[in-house]
């Protein structure tokens, strides 16, 4: 075999080497520059997810539990720069007065009108998000960064829009614009600004949940107070409000906010100024007594902290006093008639007793029997208060007792007839009974407690009946069930005031006592039979009591099972009536 044909020359071997070398090279190059391409794509994506999470992070630790979709937007403007480049970044959010905020931070030195034609743009995708028209004169406009550049003929050339949405309704717009052309049609860094956002958004939207489930348990517990609270918070916004609040205000809006509540105060109280003071002291406030429509009100005002001690707003406790003020003007009155009702009787006795000793009424006996009397007739007045007070006292202790015997309940109102008929005719009132046949002979009751209610009804009756007129004292049998006004009016009894709808709740006889006086105002018949208690009526009257005499009847007769009733009509007169079980 000839070898001669496979040899090679030097100059052969090194082309071939060079040749070989070369593509190595290349292909080491091309390698290179993908490889150096992937570091770079992925560089740039460790760039963006560090700042992303930094961003986050930040959110997460300046934020905190605040929903304060501003601050928010506030902290991803601040940064970012280090994510895109622009000319301007801008945001509009609805303020809670109804108007716009227009907040514009500029990178660069551009002109007014380049700033006057991103807010256009805003204002519109702005109307359209919230579905509502708004124009330029509802926003309020402020601008900070790099001083605006009049002589600058940029315009807007790149631009878009975040919106900002917290749990599933608008918050606001989110803008970035440039005045180069084409910077962010497929950037991914705008992609990132919008996960940055949604995921902002979402985590506020998970805390408002949450708060709204605290704030409802809390609500439901400050509903379920007697008292009226309401909490503001540093901005005096209405956090919380409690139904007792808006009813001792008198406030009936369906979403009241704190300047219904201030305006509700205005004439009376000035609280604003006061919970500044409250917060600027650092103390409880009390406002003893605030008067608004008959109410009486003590306003406390607190300011309140979290456990760092910072300042979170303030609270207010309206206390309704009103019944306080009413049982302290009971005391005064029911000391005044008191004093009145002994200070008489103790008086004349002591008067008599004078007279008793001298020569000339011992001498006269006709007189000397008369001043006895007297002198017996005033201690046995003063006996009858000290008894009813006794009763009084034994009825609220639960320690009153009456004791039930067949009797004849028409000798029990013939006799206190007969008892009450000088009476009656020392003031011109004709004293009539009638008893229904129907009713029956024989009844279970306390003879001595029905006969001092009787007494009781028929001294009223008297008292503030006018000369000439006439008082009527009836008994009846009503079945159960049966309606007790159609009865009266069957039978002919003069019930002043008759109103239907009450009835008989078991089988009863029914006792009642009418008269044409004075009448009783249809506002103060739930007072009645509360004790220490004077009616108008009662007030413009010479002929004052104690007030204690219906509390009395109310209880005994009440102790007998049966129930306490009455109509009446101003001018006309009234009908007090009760029942004792059968």
């Amino acid at each position: 075999m000839d070898l001669t044909a496979f040899d090679t020359s030097p100059q052969d071997v090194y082309w071939a080497a060079t040749i070989f070398s070369g593509l190595v090279l290349i292909i080491f190059w091309f390698e290179y520059r993908r490889t150096r391409g992937k570091l770079f794509v992925r560089e740039n994506q460790m760039k963006r997810r560090m700042y992303e999470l930094s961003i986050l992070r930040e959110l997460g630790e300046r934020i905190g539990y605040s929903l304060n979709v501003q601050k928010i937007i506030d902290i991803i403007r601040g940064s970012l720069g280090k994510l895109l480049p622009y000319s301007i970044v801008a945001y509009m959010l609805p303020n809670e007065d109804g108007r716009l905020i227009f907040n514009v931070a500029l990178a660069e030195p551009v002109s007014k009108s380049f700033v006057a034609e991103v807010k256009t743009r805003m204002l519109k995708s702005f109307s359209a998000l919230f579905d509502e028209v708004y124009s330029a004169d509802d926003i309020d406009e402020s601008i900070s960064g790099v001083v605006t550049d009049p002589a600058n003929p940029a315009k807007v050339e790149s631009l878009f829009n975040v919106p900002i949405v917290i749990n599933n309704r608008p918050a606001g717009i989110f803008t970035v614009a440039a005045t180069k052309p084409d910077m962010y049609k497929t950037s991914e860094e705008v992609e990132i600004l919008y996960t940055i956002m949604n995921q902002a958004s979402e985590a506020v939207s998970k805390l408002e949940t949450v708060l709204e489930v605290e704030k409802g348990k809390l609500n439901a517990m400050v509903a379920s107070m007697a008292d009226g609270v309401l909490m503001v918070d540093n901005q005096n916004r209405l956090i919380v409000v409690n139904p007792q609040t808006l009813a001792m205000l008198g406030i009936t809006v369906p979403e009241p906010t704190i300047f219904d509540v201030l305006d509700t105060l205005s004439e009376h109280f000035d609280l604003r100024t006061k919970i500044e003071e409250s917060r600027r002291k650092d103390k409880l406030i009390v406002e003893q007594e605030i008067e608004i429509d008959e109410h009486f009100l003590q306003i406390l005002i607190s300011p309140v902290k979290d456990r760092k001690g910072l300042m979170l707003g303030s609270v207010v406790l309206f206390h309704d006093i009103t019944h306080d003020k009413e049982l302290e003007k009971m005391r005064e009155d029911f000391t005044s008639m008191m004093v009145h009702e002994l200070r008489s009787p103790l008086t004349g006795i002591r008067s008599i007793a004078s007279l008793l000793t001298t020569d000339k009424v011992k001498n006269e006996e006709k007189k000397y029997k008369e001043f006895v009397e007297l002198i017996s007739n005033n201690s046995n007045s003063m006996l009858e208060l000290v008894n009813d007070l006794l009763d009084v006292s034994k009825l609220e202790s639960g320690k009153f007792e009456i004791f039930k015997r067949p009797g004849d309940l028409r000798h029990t109102i013939e006799q206190r007839i007969k008892s009450l008929n000088a009476l009656a005719q020392e003031n011109k009132i004709t004293l009539q009974y009638k008893v229904l046949p129907e009713m029956p002979q024989t009844l279970q009751f306390d003879e001595n407690k029905i006969g001092q209610v009787l007494n009781n009804l028929l001294s009223n009756a008297i008292k503030f009946s006018l000369p000439g007129g006439e008082v009527m004292v009836a008994a009846f049998f009503c079945k159960k069930s049966q309606d007790l006004p159609q009865q009266a009016a069957n039978f002919g009894l003069p019930w002043q005031g008759l109103k239907a709808g009450a009835v008989c709740a078991i089988d009863a006889v029914v006792v009642s006592v009418s008269d044409s006086g004075v009448g009783i105002p249809a506002r103060e018949i739930g007072k009645l039979f509360n004790k220490f208690q004077q009616l108008s009526t009662a007030m413009k009257s010479e002929k004052k009591g104690t007030g204690l005499g219906l509390v009395i009847v109310k209880g005994v007769v009440e102790a007998h099972g049966g129930q306490v009733g009455v109509f009446s009509e101003e001018g006309k007169g009234t009908t007090f009536y009760f029942t004792i079980p059968v």
